[in-house]
This record gives C-alpha cells, structure tokens and sequence, in this order.
C-alpha cells in the first residue's frame, strides 16, 4: 500500500471529519514564493476586526516583513496569539488586529492542503494545516512499517530548505510506525517529540484530539511559548495529560471565581514525569488570561523549589514576584483589595504570629470592602501538596486567602489521620481532579521501570523484628534527632536500628560491595548512597574511598554548629577543596557537577536530593536506610528519569539496591496506597530478566530459527536475513534495549551471555556490511559511549569482525577481485553493499540518476523473483560507472566537491567541462566565507548562500541553463553534503 492509502487519505478523512475544509496544494497556493495564503488571510482579517482591506493589506505586509529566524519567530507567536499592531486608519491611534477568532472558533476557515509545492515546487509537504491562511501545523507521512523518524528528519530537513515557512509554523506531526508530534525550532539540530495517548489503539485517532479546531486554538493560545534556559531557546508544548489537568483546573477556577460553582479545590495526583511545574504555569497563564487580574500564588516548601519555579517562569517570559520577606507578603495581602499578579512564595511566610493582627485587621476590612480575604478571583497552586499542608502554617495560609481556589500537586498523596491530602483537596465524591499513574509514565516514556534487589542479604540487612518495629511506628523514616513525640520505647527500638545500621565493619563491607557492582554494572551511569543519618553518610564516605578512587564520590548534606567531631572534620575538608564556607556554594558545586561533569560518579545523602532532585544519568541507589510510604515512593523516583542519547532512551530501568531488606516488606512499607495506585511502582529483578529474555526472544525471531553458531557465513546469513526483510532498524533498535538491560544484568552471565554474544556479532556485522560504519562507532561518539560500552569488548573480539566484515571501498582492486570470485552469490552480495555504501556516503545529484537504478535491483532481490546472476551482471554495470566517474575525478585533479558541482552544471548548462571547472572554482572562491563550519544550521546563512548561487548562475549562464531553481538547489544540496 502507498503513503497515500497507509496515512494521507485516512489523516484527511478524520481532518474533515473534525470540520476540517480539504483543497489539494495545487489548488490553494497563491504565490509560491509565499507561504500565507494571503486572500484568505485577508478575508479573515476583515470579518474578525471589521476593518478595511487596507488596514487587512497593512497587517499582512508587517508579518511579511519579520525575518524569520529566533526573534522573528518569537514575534509571530505574539501575533498568532494577540494580533498584529498597527494604526488605525482614521484616529492613527495604535491598536491590535486579530488573525485568529479565538472566542469564536467558527469564525475561522480550517483547511488542510496535501502535497503543498512551496517553495517554487522543489519541496513538497504531504500536509500543511492552515487556520485562516496562516500554515500552523505541518504533518509528513510515511507507510506504516516505516520508522517514524524518516518522517521527522524530512521535516528537520524542511526547516532549513523553508525557512520563511516555519516562521508560521508552529508545531509538526511525523507519522510512520508511530504517530509523533514536536515543536518546530529551526535552530536545534533535534527536539524532544511526544504522542498524544487517548481512548484509541489507533495512534492517529488519538493525535486527532489536538487538532480538534478547538482545541487547536486553545493549544495556540495558551499552551505554546518560547523557552530559554542558558542561553538556549526551545519551544514548550503541552503533553496530553497537561493539558487534559490543566483545563480541569481552569474550567473550575474559572468558574468558582465567577460564582458559578462553589466547588473551589482539586488534588492533582501526577506521577514523577508528568511536568507537574508546567502544569502548573499553563494553568495560572490561562487563568490570568480568562479572568484579566486575578491574584495567583505557587506555595513552595523548599527554596530551591522556590528557585525551581522562579527560573521556569522567567524561561519562559511570564512576569512574576518573588516573596522575599514576611513583610513583602503583608504588602502583598493588604495592597488595595490584594495585589494582583503572580507571586512565588514559601508556605514558611504565613506564620501565625507574623500575620495574626493583619487576618484580624483584614476580617474587619472585608465586611465594607472587597479584600483578598473575600475575593474569589484568588488562586494558590500548592506543589509537593503532600507537605507542609495540614499544620499552622496552611491553617494561617488558609484563614487569609479565606475564598481562594485551593489546587494542590503531588506525585505521592497521604491518607493519614490528621495528614489527608485527599480530604484536604478533594471531595468525597472525587478524592483527585486529576490523576496519572505510573504506569502511564513507564508507558509513555517520560520515566523508566525500577527495578529492586537484595544484596548482601544474610549479612548485612536488619533483622526481622527491627524492621518489624520501623514498619509498625508511625514514622516514614528514622529521624536524625528523636523530638519528644517519640515514645521511650520506640526511641530504644529505633536508635538500636542506627546503632546496627552504622556499624563501621557492616559499612565497610557493603562500601566494597557497592565498588565492585558500580565498576561492573552501573558506571558510566551514575548512583547515590542513601545512608541512615548524616554521620553515617561521612562513614560511607571513608570506606567508599578505600575500594574507589576519592574523586568517585561525595556527600551532599547539612553541617551545623554542634555537628560531633567526625562531621565537623568532614566539612573542613570539604570547603578547603571547595575554597569556600558557603555550604549552600558547595552543594551547589556537587550537584552540578554530578550532573553534567564525570566527577563525582556517586553521591551520598540521608536527606538531600530525595525529592524533587531531576538527574537522568542517575541509574542506581544503594539504600541503606529504612524508608516508607510516600518518603520510600519519593525516593526510589529519583532513579527513574530516562537517560536519552541521540534521541533514544539508553537508560534501561532504574535499579535499586536494597541492604536493610525494606524491600522484602514492599506491600507493607506502602500500605497506605490503594495497590491499583502504585501498580509499576518497583520490581523484582526477576521480572526484569523475563523483560530480557523476552527482548532476546523477539531479536531471534527475525533470523527464520538460524543456528546460533558464529562462524562466518552463519553471521553473514544472519546480516542478509535482516537486510531482506527489511528488519535491521527493528532488529538495531532491540538490540540496544538488549545490551543496556544486558549490562545491568551482567552477573547472570551464564544464562545471556552465549545468545548476547551472537547479537552483538550480528548487530556490528550489520553495521559493517549494510550501514558502512565501524564496529566501534558508537564508542568513538563520546567518554560516555566509551565507557558505556568498554564491556561489549569482553564478549566479542572486534578485530575478527573488521576482518571478516570489513567496510569495503569502491575502487579497481575491489572490481577485479569481485570478477575473479568463483561464487556469483557472494560476489554479488559484496557488491551490493559496497555500491550502496558508495551511494550512501555520496547521496545527492552526483548520484541521483544510479539511487533508483540500484533500489530497484534490491526490491528484485528481496522479492527473489530472479537470477542472481542477472542481477549481478546489472550491478557490476553501476559499480563500474562509480569507477568511470573517480578516475574521472582523479584525472581532471579536482576535489569531491568541486567534481560534484561540476557534474551538476553539467546537467543543466551547455557549455565546455574546461569552462564549468574554472566556473567552479569562482563560485566556491565567492561563496567560501559563508560556508563555516556549521553554516548549514544557521538560515540566514543558507538563504544568503542560496541569493548569492543564484545570481551567480544568472551572470554567468545567461539562460543558458534548464530550470534555474533545479539548478540552484542542486548546487546547495551539493554543498550542503561537501562544502
């Protein structure tokens, strides 16, 4: 089945369905050096503004006129989202013209075009949807058994050929064996892509809820921003449960604030993952935007959440107060009727002592005036909802904002007496307003599964009644200083557990264990030791140091005063090394650090970083302190952040390891979770195996029940099974789950290691033979790959593999060895492979007219419809035409680069070789200050180099040429390959 049955005509179909209106590209484009389509966009100018066609005429021309780019596509986000400024026609006053009828959808013309021809025909989306003549979503399709990510390196490809085209467009849908959806930024090399999870098994129905004419309008609205973080500018879009989450929160905000509900809080129970802090800027944004000036507050309970939230805002250019002081917050609250605006603060502010007398004073206020006391355009946005929201601090909170909207976010809900996240902002009848589970998580993508095991078990774990007194008291963790709340008894029980737990010997052993897994299994991957109390985490420290180099870890911790010697010795090293007493410095430096330098590879906490800490190169915690419920949820989550490396997942699971056998007692420690709640939440290492041996089942599958053997010809079969069926992305993608699952799993050798090690011969075979890549590519990208997969050369020998699968050149050695070769097959199959290799690495117009003529002798292979023989003889043909054209090359003495544009001139100019060489060499002469290193990323550069061909070939040809676009785009293309 062709594209156009597999996606374009089902897509088109729902589109209409939708109230989409359909044209083919030939029958909508105007002017196909513009990507608006300016009389529709005219016409809607009109009816929504009710102005004149010059004023509609005036606007179109000042958005033609912004130069595409950064700043230029920032500005017309600004346009899309609040209209064009210009004058008005008869006061000359400014004033805003609207391109798009947000509060009346129907107001708008949706249409979608296939096979759009801009510009001047050479590129030729397969869709484009425009809202009112401006292109907004862009979708390129392929057939379902196609990899996905064709579809979205066309497009990536497509920003750059299209520069003044995704000026307008604002997000793309690649559609193959998955359906993806990511922002358009034209100058990142890659984006993070999402899908969109509904009610379908089909994923093409589920992407039609974003384009839902209305609920396309509320994304482009409301959804869509630019983001800089370090300097980097990204665009945000919202994921499906953000969006759902968010407008639940608006619709209810909304309208409680307008007295037409009077339910005024909701509980959102989204799992790590999810972008809770998103979630909650989409909302406050479309709140503020609905209700005009409401007063908004995000309640944080920890500074560097504080910090979190304020940098996220200030990303994305949203205009907010930090609450830097209780009295800044008593202006806030007694400003007029309340200030206006959005405020980030810490819950600490409302203490009830600080605030008593002004709640009193506001109380007598708000029976004649309007206050924040009695307003009800108040929203407060609670994050980490869990805590810090059932004692005096919330109570005083509450008792000020006495009519506000209450929305609390959590990834971990309690349900204690006197400690009811659900009670506290839910309702009998809806405990939450929102809910995502882990397993939606694990199953999009945004966390990775965690695995659990025991280590060390008989030696080292507390003991049955120790863990029993843990589990049975009311604490979620042993804490460093018992308060009086604590009974005696308890106390004993509790403090004879850290006396077991710090036993110098016990640490010592389980340090060296640690040293030995993470060389083994973890590393380059990074980890965290979770010791009982803060002295224990300076003992983990000395003994870690002994099996590990000093540099592999460090501890992140509070020091204070009166800490005993041992800690205070510990932080006198620590700001000699650091050159400072700051300790907030300090930790901030490790922490750094561990995020993005190779030092230190394993941190050691007690408290720190057990919630909230967002680090996707950590891999695996070594828990060695009794933690439960939402504290035990909490901490274990730091492992489950995916680890992404040219834009795929190589983080396998998350694992910890457990050594005071917490884990043995999993129901228990989370009893206060209903278990459909925390279904996913960990498991055993013995489900992860059956994950493996599943993986390794499917990989196998491929291979028609081939024997495992790895002699040569076995592997060579194996290469050529794959590459006729087209399986060797399918079967690439699973090997590499396989090896990442393999290394965590390593000290089950026996039972994997014979079947890995055939995969990974196949696997580098393959890359050898059909992609033309060296065995060791991978860990020549990067220290992480290289380190990552040191491992793969103790199962196979890589030198054997480049021997037997060497990647072969195109030259006349190669030729006449393959005409002295005694078996057509196999001289065949080197053939194939090494012309392919040829054209691959040559791909453009010098060998345009040779990629079909070899894709149809490989579709006659793969359908074995004829003779090898035949088929030998017609690619010994195109083998020795690469062969005429490099001596060629290498008698005129010209570079790759300037023989290829050579060739294209050729094509498309009459004139003398002699003339186009010296030709050539002027264009290349004239153009070599634009071309640098990087250019092709830079638009602006690109168009300019594309002016300056132009031109150049209008000088000198004087329409000697074919078609002038042909021949301007062939020449880029060649520099963008060589130049």
């Amino acid at each position: 089945m062709t594209e156009w049955e597999q996606c374009e005509k089902p897509t088109i179909e729902r589109l209409t369905s939708l109230g989409w209106q359909y044209k083919r590209g030939t029958e909508i484009l105007e002017d196909e050096k513009e990507p608006l389509l300016t009389s529709r966009l005219k016409r809607a100018i009109m009816k929504i503004n009710e102005v004149s066609e010059k004023e509609a005429e005036e606007a179109i021309t000042f958005l033609k006129t912004v130069p595409f780019g950064v700043e230029g596509s920032r500005r017309i986000l600004e346009y899309l989202k609040d209209g064009v400024p210009v004058k008005d026609e008869e006061t000359g006053e400014p004033k805003r013209l609207m391109l798009i009828d947000y509060k009346n959808p129907e107001n708008n013309e949706f249409l979608v075009a296939n096979q759009v021809g801009y510009p001047f025909k050479t590129k030729i989306p397969d869709m484009i949807l425009y809202i009112n003549g401006i292109p907004i979503v862009l979708i390129e399709c392929k057939r379902l058994k196609k990899d996905w990510k064709e579809a979205y390196r066309q497009i990536k490809r497509y920003e750059k050929e299209m520069p003044e085209l995704f000026k307008y467009v604002q997000f793309s849908i690649a559609i193959g064996d998955r359906v993806v959806y990511f922002p358009n930024v034209p100058w990142l090399e890659d984006v993070s892509v999402y899908e969109w999870k509904g009610e379908s098994f089909d994923d093409l129905d589920n992407i039609m809820e974003i384009l839902i004419p209305a609920n396309l309008l509320d994304i482009l609205k409301y959804f869509i921003f630019y983001r800089e973080d370090k300097g980097v500018i990204t665009k945000v879009l919202p994921r499906y449960m953000q969006f759902r989450a968010t407008n639940k929160i608006v619709e209810r905000a909304v309208k409680y604030a307008k007295g037409e509900t009077e339910r005024n809080k909701g509980l959102i129970w989204h799992w790590q993952g999810s972008g809770k802090t998103l979630t909650m800027i989409f909302s406050a944004y479309k709140i503020k935007r609905l209700l005009g000036n409401p007063t908004i507050f995000f309640i944080v309970d920890r500074r560097e959440l504080e910090k979190q939230l304020s940098d996220e805002l200030k990303s994305i250019g949203l205009s907010f107060e930090v609450v830097g002081s209780i009295p800044k917050l008593k202006e806030i609250l007694m400003h007029s009727d309340g200030k206006r605006g959005i405020f980030v603060t810490l819950i600490h502010k409302f203490r009830e002592d600080e605030l008593k007398e002004l709640r009193e004073q506001l109380k007598k206020e708000s029976r004649r005036r309007k206050t924040i006391m009695n307003r009800k355009d108040v929203i407060a946005f609670i994050d980490e909802g869990h805590r810090t929201q059932y004692g005096e601090l919330a109570a005083t909170m509450r008792s000020i904002l006495k009519n506000a909207s209450f929305f609390a976010f959590t990834g971990t809900p309690i349900s204690k007496k006197y400690r009811d996240t659900y009670a506290t902002f839910g309702y009998k009848d809806e405990p939450y307003l929102d809910r995502y589970f882990i397993i939606d998580s694990i199953r999009d993508g945004f966390t990775v599964k965690i695995a659990y095991q025991a280590r060390l078990e008989d030696e080292v774990r507390l003991r049955k009644e120790d863990l029993e007194a843990f589990l049975a008291s009311k604490l979620e963790e042993i804490p460093e200083e018992y308060r009086e709340k604590v009974e005696e008894k308890l106390k004993k029980k509790l403090n004879a557990i850290k006396i077991f737990l710090k036993n110098p010997k016990r640490i010592e052993k389980i340090a060296e264990d640690i040293a030995k897994h993470y060389k083994e299994s973890v590393e380059p991957f990074k980890a965290i030791v979770v010791a009982v109390d803060r002295e224990a985490c300076v003992l983990y420290k000395k003994a870690l140091d002994k099996f590990l180099p000093s540099e592999y870890s460090e501890i992140v911790m509070t020091f204070n005063q009166n800490d005993p010697q041992i800690i205070q010795e510990y932080f006198n090293e620590l700001t000699r090394k650091y050159r400072t007493k700051d300790q907030e410095e300090i930790r901030e430096e490790i922490v750094t650090s561990f995020k993005k330098k190779e030092f230190p590879k394993i941190l050691i906490v007690t408290d720190m970083l057990l919630t909230g800490f967002d680090a996707p190169i950590l891999q695996t915690m070594y828990l060695d302190k009794p933690l439960k419920e939402h504290r035990l949820l909490q901490a274990i989550a730091r492992t489950n952040r995916p680890f992404f490396k040219n834009g795929e997942n190589i983080k396998a699971f998350g694992l910890i390891v457990d050594y005071v056998g917490i884990f043995k007692e999993l129901k228990r420690a989370l009893a206060i979770y209903d278990e459909v709640d925390i279904k996913g939440v960990a498991y055993k290492l013995d489900e992860i195996k059956e994950e493996l041996r599943k993986k390794i089942s499917e990989a196998l599958a491929l291979f028609d029940g081939i024997e495992l053997k790895r002699d040569r010809d076995t592997i060579m079969k194996a290469v050529l099974i794959l590459f006729q069926k087209q399986k060797g992305s399918e079967f690439q993608r699973l090997y590499r789950e396989i090896r990442y699952y393999y290394k965590l799993l390593r000290e089950d050798k026996t039972e994997f290691k014979n079947v890995f090690s055939w995969l990974t011969e196949v696997y580098y075979a393959y890359n050898s033979k059909v992609n033309g890549l060296d065995p060791e590519i991978e860990q020549k990208m990067d220290a992480f790959f290289k380190e990552a997969l040191k491992f793969i050369h103790e199962t196979i020998d890589i030198e054997k593999l480049r021997t037997d699968f060497p990647i072969i050149e195109l030259d006349e050695e190669f030729l006449k060895k393959i005409m002295r070769s005694t078996s057509k097959e196999q001289a065949f199959y080197d053939l194939l492979f090494a012309v392919r290799h040829y054209i691959n690495t040559h791909r453009g117009p010098l060998t345009s007219d040779l990629v079909e003529q070899v894709e149809r002798i490989v579709e006659r292979w793969r359908s074995k419809k004829e003779e090898i023989e035949k088929l030998y003889e017609e690619l010994f043909t195109v083998a020795q035409k690469i062969q005429q054209r490099t001596k060629e090359r290498e008698e005129l003495g010209l570079t790759e680069l300037e023989y290829a544009l050579v060739m294209v001139l050729k094509k498309h100019v009459k004139t003398n070789t002699a003339q186009l060489i010296s030709d050539v060499k002027e264009l290349l002469n004239e153009t070599e200050s634009l071309r640098f290193p990087r250019w092709k990323e830079k638009a602006d550069v690109v168009s300019e180099l594309s002016r300056k061909v132009m031109l150049f070939i209008v000088r000198k040809y004087n329409r000697r040429y074919g078609d002038l676009f042909k021949t301007r785009d062939d020449i880029l293309e060649v520099l963008k390959r060589w130049g």
